[in-house]
């Protein structure tokens, strides 16, 4: 299966903090992985720790600085740099920069894409998309807090 998605078909998502642009779903690869970038302010929290028990989170920083909180402590990384989350490892992570960040999701297999197009879902019903709220879509794709 060979997919092409020029930049102007990206599906794009509202997030609660910016905005996340679907690059290559499960629809495309077969269900093997999914991109997603995410683009978010100044200060946002990104997510709350927590734990994937279904699927691999890799992800690619693009712009910013984006603080990852990891079993070893808070460690940022900035353009260029890469942080891989295997299965079953808590993390969470926020805009770290004085301006917009944005990093790559490659998720490994996929499916979890389809929590932020239900987020987006979500927002476009004018839910409020407290912590609760959040813990329970994401529940639906196998993951917990930390």
């Amino acid at each position: 299966m060979t997919a092409l998605i020029t930049p102007d078909e990206a599906e794009r998502l509202r997030a609660p903090a910016g905005e996340y642009l679907v690059r290559l779903s499960g629809e495309h690869t077969g269900g093997s992985l999914a991109i997603v970038e995410y683009t978010f302010p100044p200060g946002a929290l990104g997510a709350a720790p927590h734990v994937h028990h279904g699927h691999e989170e890799h992800f690619q920083i693009l712009d910013g600085e984006i603080a990852f909180d990891l079993a070893d402590g808070v460690r940022t990384v900035g353009a260029g740099g890469t942080v891989s989350v295997p299965r079953g490892v808590a993390h969470g992570f926020r805009n770290a920069s004085s301006g917009w960040a944005r990093c790559l999701f490659i998720l490994t297999p996929a499916g979890y894409e389809n929590y932020f197009r239900e987020i987006h879902r979500a927002l476009e019903k004018g839910e409020e998309l407290d912590a609760a709220r959040l813990t329970e879509l994401r529940a639906a794709y196998n993951t917990t807090p930390a």
